[in-house]
């Protein structure tokens, strides 16, 4: 006897025989354990008993019927399940800020997805991407999410027991307000309205000026309209990254009080502004982790955001954080952003040694995250595997399930229709084979920001010299790689039938694109004679690029408003417009 269950349950007792009816009664009542959505699955002969003391629980249990009842449709295998989750809070959090923003109906379809392996809290990333009141120039073009959106989707969200929490930027990360609205609040002392776009300006400028009383104005006034949006008593105003810091208007400030106190002053006024909008609120824990003395400081309800997105966790801060005695969620990542797939091998190793570490750290929830860098060309579909096995470590961190060699299987066929088990391990020795880098593609064919050194092209080409950061022979060897998999991946794939066929099609471009890069970085190593070893020709690449950006619209469109896809459209074509003028 055999199921794939996801999140795999804390205890499961096979009994002998079949259900010989599908009869279900569902029972509140104590289970023995006292987390909120402990149940009980009892399948007899005579039928099925849920159980559990609250109404969470009893959904829970209906999400595991379902997969028993999918996997055996004829009749239900006796077996008792006693489950119970090991984090209170599990999440997953989404980027809709950096290029992309889904439809409604997407937003639906991943609640329930989330709710159907009992993910209990979800955020949406916002920058610029809601449809302020009194400020359209910032989110103009960018068909923002609306009022109605966030109330629709959060009414949804309560009838499958999760937590919609609103996440928007506060501190860090203001390039849209400062580059379209207000040039005057930001940290660094030029006017940066005039400047072209770029990806990199961003995602790492601008800051907000913390000395300037009409920043904590702002963010009060965009805390105060969204809030009430929201059923949640939770509200996250991230405050991560804030690069700027103490490099512009109050350097002179920072070489005296430290930049230390400048962050932590200001985000005590954001963190007031929640108080006084009623929420608790949540912040990214990376900048205050490199001053633990600050913490006390700060009120003892803010849930500090641990970090960190690396298999050997080399960036976590949640002993300095648990030692400080505040509470935190811990926060892996899916290792999909700038690429066009997931790095599942990073994912399922960062994701399942965090769950285990901030279980023995005290940490009291698992928040997963879904980037959208550099136009966030990464889709969907092919996160879905990421997704769940934040769901499965949240739920049962030590589970034997959650390593590769058993966890690729059960996602190959549940997430993917693979029947073979083996597909979801091809993609993830795919993606690790990947040397070349959607950010360096996006520097040749962007405006150069001003703020880039020098140093970081080179005086002769012209070109970032992170286009060759590994040698020629590297990029052959993983081009090479690819194609060795590509062939056994697209058999594999035209066998699949997911429950939603448009992932198939994500992944296929994902295969499309990686290969692309490669090629493209060893087009430029032979057009600067840094090589002469063989490899694609410009014209064919040019080729494969009109393809890409083709099939990309087609997806994007299929799941998420146009937003800024047309960035993503522009850089792609101005790097085949560039090969084929080289033909």
């Amino acid at each position: 006897m055999h199921l794939d269950l996801l999140p795999p349950p804390q205890r499961i007792k096979w009994l002998n025989g079949f259900a010989s009816s599908k009869t279900t009664r569902q029972i509140t009542a104590s289970v023995g354990r006292l987390e909120t959505g402990a149940y009980r699955v009892n399948i007899q002969p005579d039928g099925t008993t849920l159980t559990a003391a609250d109404a969470v629980g009893l959904f829970y249990a209906e999400q595991t019927l379902a997969q028993i009842d999918k996997q055996y449709p004829d009749a239900r295998p006796c077996l008792e399940i006693l489950d119970w989750p090991a984090f209170p809070v599990r999440g997953f959090y989404h980027d809709v800020t950096r290029g992309k923003v889904p439809t409604l109906k997407t937003l639906m379809e991943l609640a329930e997805t989330c709710a159907r392996y009992k993910i209990n809290h979800l955020e949406l990333y916002i920058e610029h991407t809601y449809a302020y009141k009194n400020h359209p120039e910032v989110w103009a073009g960018a068909d923002p999410l609306t009022a109605d959106d966030i109330r629709t989707l959060d009414a949804r969200c309560a009838e499958l027991h999760i937590d919609l929490v609103p996440s928007f930027s506060t501190f860090g990360h203001f390039y849209t307000w400062i580059h379209h609205k207000f040039p005057e609040l930001n940290e660094l002392e030029r006017d940066v309205s005039p400047d072209p776009f770029c990806w990199w300006d961003r995602m790492m400028h601008y800051t907000l000026d913390c000395q300037n009383p009409r920043s904590i104005a702002l963010v009060r006034e965009i805390i105060q309209e969204v809030r009430p949006l929201f059923r949640s008593k939770y509200f996250n105003v991230c405050c991560d990254e804030t690069f700027d810091l103490g490099k512009g208007r109050n350097k002179a400030l920072a070489s005296t009080v430290g930049n230390g106190r400048l962050y932590v002053d200001f985000l005590k006024n954001i963190l007031l502004a929640v108080h006084e909008a009623g929420a608790m609120p949540l912040f990214w824990g990376d900048i205050i982790g490199h001053y633990p003395e600050l913490l006390n400081e700060l009120p003892k309800d803010a849930i500090a955001l641990d970090w960190d997105y690396s298999a050997a966790l080399k960036d976590t801060k949640c002993e300095l954080i648990a030692k400080a005695e505040r509470p935190f969620y811990i926060c892996p990542g899916i290792s999909g952003w700038n690429g066009w797939l997931p790095d599942y091998s990073t994912a399922q190793k960062n994701i399942t040694r965090f769950a285990r570490k901030g279980k023995l750290q005290g940490a009291s929830g698992l928040l997963n995250t879904d980037w959208g860098d550099y136009g966030h060309i990464n889709t969907l579909g092919p996160s879905l595997p990421g997704i769940i096995i934040g769901a499965s470590a949240a739920w049962h961190p030590t589970s034997a399930t959650l390593v590769p060699t058993k966890l690729f299987p059960i996602l190959s066929r549940t997430v993917l229709g693979d029947k073979s088990g083996t597909l979801l391990g091809l993609l993830a020795e795919f993606a690790s084979a990947k040397k070349a880098t959607w950010q360096m593609f996006c520097w040749c064919h962007q405006p150069r920001s001003l703020d880039f050194p020098a140093s970081w092209f080179e005086s002769d080409s012209g070109l970032p010299g992170g286009l060759f950061k590994h040698t020629a022979r590297e990029h052959r060897a993983a081009l090479a790689k690819m194609l060795s998999l590509e062939t056994p991946i697209r058999q594999l794939l035209d066998q699949c039938k997911p429950q939603d066929p448009l992932i198939l099609e994500e992944i296929a471009i994902g295969i499309l694109g990686l290969e692309v890069l490669e090629e493209y970085h060893l087009i430029h190593f032979r057009k600067t004679g840094k090589t002469k070893i063989d490899g694609p020709t410009p014209a064919a690449t040019a080729v494969r690029l009109r393809n890409l950006e083709q099939r990309l619209s087609a997806v994007w469109l299929a799941r998420n408003k146009p937003s800024e896809y047309y960035r993503i459209k522009d850089v792609l074509l101005a790097a085949a417009c560039q090969f084929e003028s080289q033909i």
